[in-house]
């Protein structure tokens, strides 16, 4: 019996043993992977910030204030989330055990992703898309940059960012860097010019890694949100992802676009842990299936090392794009996000002011990508490299679909695909429900796509990826099947037969209700050939080698490649074997100032670019800047005739003259501080603008740009001056003070040159001051400040100003190092009123307010006196 008992004693603890550990685990799993790893968060009796997933917002705070937890609402969002104050310890004795926490997770820090500092929008065919759509400069539109406040004094966004409480009090050149990308107004120079020149600007702090309100971005206009930054390798579907793909169904229009991350030779963490250079998204909120993740490319178009690659921690394909950003990808977001924008305002102006759902321009920008790497999708590049072009001519040709489904209903579309297609390609997305944080799969609704060949019943299904844990599985080229993980499925089918094809979408698991969704589509024709860099908008710099660009449909490998700077009339060889699929080329220009093309001859057909032009930048300077006027100049270019002077207004730069002058006096600018020039080419085009200059800033006064006196050789003053022009100046006299007058010690006149020299042998004991007057033809005179050598000829000791300010210091400059030396300073009864210890060679010794008037200065060395003297003080 007393061992029966015992057995009973022990089963029954381990049944309660069994039960506390499970209770245990399941509270665990309410934990983010950061706070499971990082437990000591909630040991800590301080107020810290908490992300709690609720299944009902309403009955947690009406829980806590009924049983006042100490726990403190800060922001409430979609999904169920609250953000909380409250002790770690609070959290880990209380909130944790409820039933309706679903989710806990903490806030993590953000880092800026590293930024690039080339300037290339040719590899993504931004510049095509500006010059075949001029119009298109995301006019109306608001674009947010959420992290730090980017510069906003800096003139690439005069006029167009709008100042929200929303901003960090942190000002960042990163910040500055992602909003030109975006955005930025080419005013400084061209590589200051954005994707989108108009379109406004506002910054929101990433202190909070969580959207902004639902009302902020409607009350702001907010159609993009930028995110250039990371926290770290995270594989997990946590709240902030959550909350970024809740964002997006309430707000439809409304398009989130992050960088991949630059962490793409680390080691992965969670469910890919000890993947090399694999699965290493640098934050949970990249996670969101409904956002845009970018990875970086270098000018080739090839993933970037250290560009953070897939896949998502459930094994989606993640990043779904990549785009410029050679040394990182924040810039790929960022030519990204401007593209996002351009596809808006297209749709917007076609559709009388509505903005197009978010789904679509994934859609569109992901189906017309250029496939790069692994034929096919991969985790390294996703779906390619952005196309902007491509994706516009899409939505402008109406190559989309629309459409609904429910559960277990079909939905289909008819393409027709005329002879000599090389590729068909189509790509279904959807905006798909948020998950709840830590859900071991996000896909809440699973809608498959099939295309079928009407003419015999062939089905294609989408290219899938292997999302296995294994290095060698997650490189494997995708195959054709069933997709279970994706809110984007894509199919692509080479060589198609000539005919009619059905694109049948089905609803395959929804859970509840119904799910809009989009297909865009586009046929490759073969035998197509097209410029992409330079265009009519670029610029080639004279001399410098250029990476143009171009792409073909060719089965033929190689073409002739040649150039123009005669309209055509001859024409030089570049290179005789261009190859085709490689899709750029380098060319030295020449180091000329004109028009060019560019032609390629493949199979006997040639191809022509557009006339674009060669030249280099025009150096503008200052010659004077006086209050009523200011005086630009620039050197005379080979070939030029006629120069285009532009002058910063309210927003952008605006011509201000045109003429064959190479100089310009800009009078009562008033607040027109900035300028540039850029050269006229042939009459009718414009070469490359100079950086642009505040003439207030450049180091020229009023005629004068420099003036130094130095002594030389021991005993001899050396003058040198500098002007900014010769033009109007008469006259230029180096003059010293001798007795409080200032007297002439030579005068220059003509003034052919605008550098000046004089030395002066007759240097006297103590101060020797000087200044350049500056003699004007019509008879004005302008003077410099005083420059002052200090010679020691038979004192050791110099004494100045004389007189002096009571409410100044008397400065004391010593020949030799001192030791033990102290200045008396007594009034004329005799009386001592300051000492100080001299300890440099150099001091300035305050007044303390002396009354005015003369007092006699002692200076003594270890006891012996060795400068008397006299100072006034006013």
């Amino acid at each position: 019996m007393k061992q029966t008992g015992l057995l009973l004693l022990v089963l029954l603890f381990t049944v309660q043993l069994v039960q506390a550990q499970h209770m245990i685990s399941a509270a665990n799993r309410k934990l983010s992977p950061v706070l499971q790893n990082n437990r000591k968060l909630l040991t800590l009796k301080k107020e810290q910030v908490f992300w709690l997933v609720t299944s009902n917002i309403d009955s947690a705070r009406k829980y806590f204030a009924d049983k006042k937890l100490p726990v403190t609402i800060i922001r409430e969002h979609a999904g169920g989330l609250l953000v909380v104050s409250a002790k770690g310890t609070v959290i880990d004795s209380t909130v944790l055990s409820l039933p309706f926490i679903r989710f806990i997770d903490v806030p993590r820090t953000p880092h800026e992703e590293l930024s690039l500092n080339l300037f290339d929008n040719s590899l993504n065919t931004i510049n095509v898309v500006h010059s075949r759509y001029p119009n298109l400069n995301g006019n109306g539109l608001v674009v947010s940059v959420k992290e730090n406040k980017p510069d906003t004094t800096d003139i690439d966004f005069r006029g167009r960012y709008i100042s929200t409480p929303l901003s960090s009090n942190l000002i960042s050149s990163h910040a500055s860097y992602m909003c030109t990308v975006i955005a930025g107004g080419e005013n400084s120079f061209y590589t200051g010019g954005g994707v989108v020149k108009q379109a406004s600007i506002v910054s929101s702090n990433f202190e909070s890694l969580l959207p902004d309100g639902d009302n902020i971005y409607k009350q702001y206009g907010v159609s993009v949100q930028n995110h250039s930054y990371g926290t770290g390798l995270e594989n997990y579907y946590g709240a902030d992802a959550a909350a970024y793909d809740a964002s997006i169904v309430a707000n439809p229009s409304l398009l989130h676009v992050f960088s991949s991350g630059n962490s793409g030779n680390l080691t992965s963490t969670g469910p890919y842990a000890g993947i090399v250079n694999m699965a290493n998204l640098t934050g949970s909120f990249k996670m969101a299936k409904n956002v845009l993740t970018v990875g970086a490319a270098d000018s080739f178009g090839n993933v970037s090392y250290l560009s953070s690659r897939g896949p998502a921690y459930d094994g989606r394909i993640k990043p779904e794009l990549v785009a410029f950003g050679e040394d990182g990808s924040s810039g790929a977001a960022a030519h990204t996000s401007g593209a996002v924008l351009l596809l808006q305002q297209y749709y917007k102006e076609k559709n009388s002011g509505t903005l197009p759902p978010a789904s679509l321009i994934k859609a569109l920008l992901v189906n017309n990508a250029d496939d790069r790497g692994t034929k096919g999708p991969d985790f390294l590049s996703g779906y390619g490299s952005l196309n902007a072009y491509n994706a516009l001519r899409g939505l402008e040709n109406n190559q989309y679909f629309s459409g609904t489904v429910s559960q277990g209903i079909s939905q289909t579309f008819t393409v027709t695909v005329p002879a000599n297609t090389r590729q068909l390609k189509l790509t279904l997305c959807y905006t798909d429900p948020a998950a709840a944080a830590n859900a071991p799969r996000a896909l809440i609704n699973d809608l498959d796509v099939e295309l079928v060949n009407n003419s015999n019943g062939q089905v294609w299904l989408p290219w899938v990826l292997s999302s296995a844990p294994v290095l060698d599985s997650l490189l494997k080229p995708a195959v054709r099947k069933k997709d279970t993980l994706n809110n984007i499925e894509q199919i692509t089918l080479d060589n198609p037969t000539a005919g009619t094809y059905t694109i049948r979408v089905k609803g395959y698991a929804i859970p509840t209700g119904s799910q809009p969704f989009f297909v865009a589509w586009q046929e490759q024709a073969a035998d197509q050939f097209q410029w992409q860099y330079p265009v009519s908008v670029d610029y080639i710099k004279g001399g410098e080698a250029s990476l143009i660009r171009y792409t073909s449909t060719f089965n033929t490998t190689t073409g002739v490649l040649e150039y123009s700077i005669d309209k055509g009339a001859s024409w030089q060889t570049v290179k005789n074997d261009a190859v085709l699929a490689a899709g750029s080329q380098y060319w030295q220009a020449p180091e000329i100032f004109g028009t060019a093309l560019l032609r390629m001859t493949i199979n006997g057909q040639t191809f022509v670019s557009d006339t674009f032009t060669i030249s280099t930048p025009v150096n503008v300077q200052v010659g004077f800047n006086c209050a009523d006027s200011a005086l630009l100049f620039w050197s005379k270019q080979p070939g030029i005739n006629s120069y285009t002077v532009y002058q910063l207004g309210e927003k952008y730069l605006q011509p201000l003259v045109t003429s064959a002058d190479t100089s310009i006096i800009v009078r009562a600018p008033g607040e027109k501080l900035w300028y540039t020039v850029a050269p006229v080419i042939n009459n009718n085009y414009q070469g490359i603008k100079g950086y642009t200059i505040n003439f207030r800033t450049q180091g020229v006064d009023c005629y004068l740009k420099s003036f130094f006196a130095d002594l030389q050789n021991g005993n001899m003053g050396w003058l040198t001056a500098s002007i900014g022009t010769v033009l109007n100046v008469k006259s230029i006299t180096f003059e010293k003070l001798v007795n409080r007058q200032w007297q002439p010690l030579q005068t220059f006149q003509p003034v052919t040159k605008p550098d000046f020299e004089l030395g002066d042998n007759n240097l006297t004991d103590g101060v020797n001051s000087y200044r350049v007057k500056i003699g004007l033809a019509n008879g004005l005179f302008i003077t410099s400040d005083p420059q002052s050598i200090y010679y020691f000829l038979t004192t050791r000791y110099i004494i100045f100003p004389n007189p002096v300010p009571a409410t100044s210091t008397l400065s004391v400059l010593m020949k030799d190092e001192p030791q033990n030396t102290y200045l008396q300073i007594f009034n004329t009864l005799g009386q001592k009123v300051l000492q100080q210890k001299l300890t440099q060679t150099a001091e300035s010794i305050s007044l303390n307010k002396l009354q005015g008037g003369i007092y006699f200065v002692i200076i003594k060395k270890n006891g012996k006196k060795e400068f008397t003297g006299k100072v006034m003080v006013k």
